[in-house]
């Protein structure tokens, strides 16, 4: 009992229970490894959220989402197994998290094994659950037809009355379950959630320090660090509040060059890993600074860049690049010759297991979350447009001069200027890069991708203030 004391006592702090419920009730999943609480998650949540697999043991995380029902709202947490006198490290730090769970949750479930029985374990687990008062549902998963509820019968050794038969497989008995567990949600309902205002994924290869630094932002252990690569399995979603922000921080697990990626079960935890992407307003890429930036950690760069997400680099380690004697300056130098495309994504240098740093990280995404959703007022595009065009002459694509008209914003995350011009195609690189630079620099856009195009025109176009003028070579060609 001792155990779930202190798992209660460290989770009722008020940030944890914040952060775990993002401002809804909460109901949390227990139950041995492979009960199938993954797949009850997922029937509930409406989307296949958790990972689910016949290895035991594949949810090693705490797996977090919103789900409703007759009208009320709760946050929904999926946790590994509850199996009591695990002989290993990782299953008792599993244990501990599951029991976190419980200690702040409104409502736990139970969640049996139909077809495997009652065990000793489950009966230990059960009778620690229940000590604690909290409103308990019991269920017993894997009933898949009317014709197996014969199986209920050794469960009533628990001592509980009312044992729901589900199968999570075929969505049998779930409303009946969701029934019980909204009488069960306290009467006061909380208010909903609001949308965060930054969405940030950390991505990474394996064992570079996601997690550490996820458990370093959010304040306490939500999700399980292990020397072992792979220990992240199920993306992990933790709200909170960073700068005056509501933050979404979403872990993930590393993801490895895909010759290197082992089984069907590390292969659908990549796939998240890259769908996460996408969730994000801003990708925080974690690297091994001891290590530099490898060619793995530039793919991913690259995976960031064309899904269009804004970037932040974070160079974890630091502590043990230092010890190398390494600097930052020399570091970034490094990074840029070797990868240029990075220039755009701003830099922490942290340590998540002193702490070093990691107060900058959200502070940067911020910053490259707001550059990245910027609106600008087209007079300032064409002024820029204007200094750009007086700084260096546009060059000569086919023995024609480039002549850059008007330009204009044409979207946002990330944004997107569309040029008007008497060309369309074939630019030079070089002359993007340099309107990129410069357009970077007067907007002081930091972290994003900006994207530039240009569209063929047959005649000047007249903007608002006129319009912009051909370059000296260009009225002399025409003369």
């Amino acid at each position: 009992m001792s155990r779930l004391r202190s798992a209660r006592s460290a989770d009722r702090e008020p940030r944890a229970a914040r952060v775990l419920a993002a401002g809804l009730p909460t109901v949390v999943l227990v139950g041995r490894a492979n009960a199938g609480k993954s797949s009850l998650f997922n029937r509930i949540v409406k989307g296949a959220r958790a990972i689910t697999s016949p290895i035991p043991g594949t949810t090693r995380d705490l797996n977090f989402a919103r789900a409703s029902h007759a009208g009320r709202e709760f946050a929904l947490i999926d946790s590994g197994g509850l199996e009591l006198g695990g002989r290993q490290q990782m299953s008792e730090r599993v244990v501990a998290e599951a029991l976190a769970a419980v200690g702040a949750a409104e409502v736990v479930v139970f969640v049996f094994d139909g077809r495997l029985g009652l065990s000793e374990s489950d009966l230990e687990a059960f009778a620690l659950v229940r000590e604690t008062g909290c409103p308990l549902v019991t269920v017993v998963n894997k009933i898949d037809s009317s014709g197996q509820e014969s199986r209920l019968g050794e469960f009533y050794a628990t001592g509980s009355p009312g044992l729901i038969p589900v199968s999570a497989t075929h969505g049998l008995g779930v409303e009946a379950l969701l029934d019980e567990i909204v009488a069960r949600l306290p009467t006061a309902a909380s208010a909903p959630a609001s949308l965060p205002d930054l969405k940030l994924a950390l991505i990474g290869r394996p064992n570079v320090g996601k997690s550490s630094l996820l458990n370093r932002l959010s304040g306490f252990e939500r999700a399980v660090v292990d020397s072992a690569p792979g220990t992240t399995r199920d993306p992990v979603d933790v709200r909170l509040t960073a700068d005056g922000r509501e933050v979404l921080l979403i872990d993930t697990a590393g993801i490895r060059r895909p010759t290197r990626v082992e089984g069907d079960l590390e292969r659908h935890s990549v796939g998240r890993a890259i769908e996460t992407i996408r969730r994000a307003d801003v990708v925080l890429l974690v690297i091994d600074a001891s290590e530099g930036i490898t060619d793995q950690d530039a793919r991913l760069a690259r995976l960031v860049d064309s899904s269009d997400r804004a970037m932040v680099i974070v160079c974890n380690k630091w502590d043990a690049a230092a010890r190398q004697e390494r600097t930052i300056p020399g570091f970034v130098r490094a990074a840029h010759a070797r990868f240029p495309f990075l220039a755009f994504a701003t830099m922490v240098f942290t340590s998540a297991l002193t702490g070093d740093g990691v107060g900058e990280i959200v502070s940067a995404a911020t910053r490259a979350g707001d550059s990245w959703r910027a609106a600008f007022q087209t007079a300032l595009l064409n002024r820029i447009l204007a200094e750009s065009v007086a700084a260096m002459d546009p060059p000569l694509v086919a023995g024609r001069r480039l002549n850059l008209m008007y330009v204009t914003q044409t979207g946002s995350a990330p944004p997107r200027l569309r040029f008007f011009s008497n060309l369309a195609r074939d630019i030079p690189a070089h002359y993007v890069r340099f309107l990129e630079t410069r357009y970077r620099s007067a907007l002081k856009l930091v972290g994003t991708p900006l994207r530039l195009e240009f569209h063929k025109t047959g005649r000047t176009f007249v903007g608002p203030r006129g319009a912009i003028r051909p370059t000296p070579h260009a009225r002399a060609r025409r003369r």
